[in-house]
C-alpha cells in the first residue's frame, strides 16, 4: 500500500512538472512573437526600419529645408502681393513689388544696379509645374504691361533672378497707379528630359501665353 501510494505520488509530481515547463514554454513562446510583432511594426533594430526613420526625417526637411522654405515664401507673395493661374502643364504666378536693385555682370565682379530714374515696379512671373509643383528654369520671354485702354505701357524681357526664391522679373515704368493688365509670354525651357517608354518625359513643351487682368499697381514705391 505503501509503495502504491509512493509511486501515485511520483506520477502527480512528474506531471505537475510537465505541465509548468510547458506553460512556460508557451508564456516565452507568446512574449517571444509579442516582441517580434512590435520590432517588426515599430522597426526596432532592423535595417529596413532605419532606413525608413531616416528618410522621413529627410523628408521632413534636413537638407533640404531650404527648398521648402522658398517655396513657402514665394506662395506666400504670391498669395498677398500677386496672383496666380493655370496654363496648360503649367500654374503661373505673378508678384508685383517696387522697384529693386539686383546684382549683375561677371559673377567674378559684381556691380550692383540700383533702379533707373522712372523704374517703379518689380514684376515677377513664377512658372511652376502644374503637376509636381516645381519651379521651371530654362525659360525665355517678355511681360508687357497695357492700361486699362489696352495700350502698352512697358515691355521688358523676362531675366531669371535668384533671391528668397527663383523667379522672372525685371523692373519696369508704370505712369501711375491703377489697374493694368500684365501679358507673360514664354517659351517652352530649353531643359533636356528624360523620357520613358510611355512618352512620359514629353512635358513642358507648350508655350506660356497669359495674361493678369485688373492687377491694381501701386507707383508710390515702400
Amino acid at each position: 500500500m505503501a509503495l502504491l501510494w509512493k509511486r501515485s505520488l511520483g506520477v502527480l509530481t512528474l506531471s505537475v512538472i510537465v505541465a509548468l515547463a510547458a506553460a512556460g514554454c508557451g508564456q516565452g513562446a507568446s512574449e517571444s512573437k509579442g516582441k517580434s510583432e512590435e520590432e517588426t511594426t515599430s522597426g526596432g533594430g532592423s535595417a529596413s526600419g532605419g532606413g525608413s526613420a531616416s528618410g522621413s526625417s529627410k523628408a521632413g526637411g534636413g537638407e533640404f529645408q531650404g527648398v521648402l522654405d522658398s517655396y513657402g515664401t514665394a506662395q506666400a507673395e504670391i498669395d498677398g502681393e500677386g496672383g496666380e493661374q493655370e496654363v496648360g502643364d503649367y500654374r503661373v504666378g505673378y508678384i508685383v513689388e517696387p522697384a529693386e536693385p539686383w546684382w549683375e555682370g561677371d559673377p567674378g565682379n559684381l556691380t550692383l544696379r540700383e533702379p533707373a530714374p522712372g523704374e517703379t515696379n518689380h514684376i515677377e512671373i513664377l512658372p511652376f509645374e502644374a503637376r509636381t509643383g516645381l519651379f521651371v528654369p530654362g525659360m525665355e520671354g517678355t511681360l508687357t504691361v497695357l492700361n486699362e485702354s489696352g495700350e502698352e505701357v512697358d515691355s521688358k524681357p523676362l531675366q531669371l533672378y535668384r533671391g528668397e526664391f527663383y523667379h522672372y522679373a525685371n523692373n519696369f515704368s508704370l505712369p501711375g497707379s491703377g489697374a493694368y493688365t500684365l501679358r507673360a509670354e514664354m517659351q517652352p525651357p530649353t531643359l533636356l528630359r528624360h523620357e520613358t517608354e510611355e512618352k512620359e518625359g514629353r512635358v513642358l513643351t507648350e508655350p506660356i501665353v497669359v495674361e493678369f487682368e485688373n492687377v491694381n499697381i501701386s507707383t508710390e514705391g515702400e
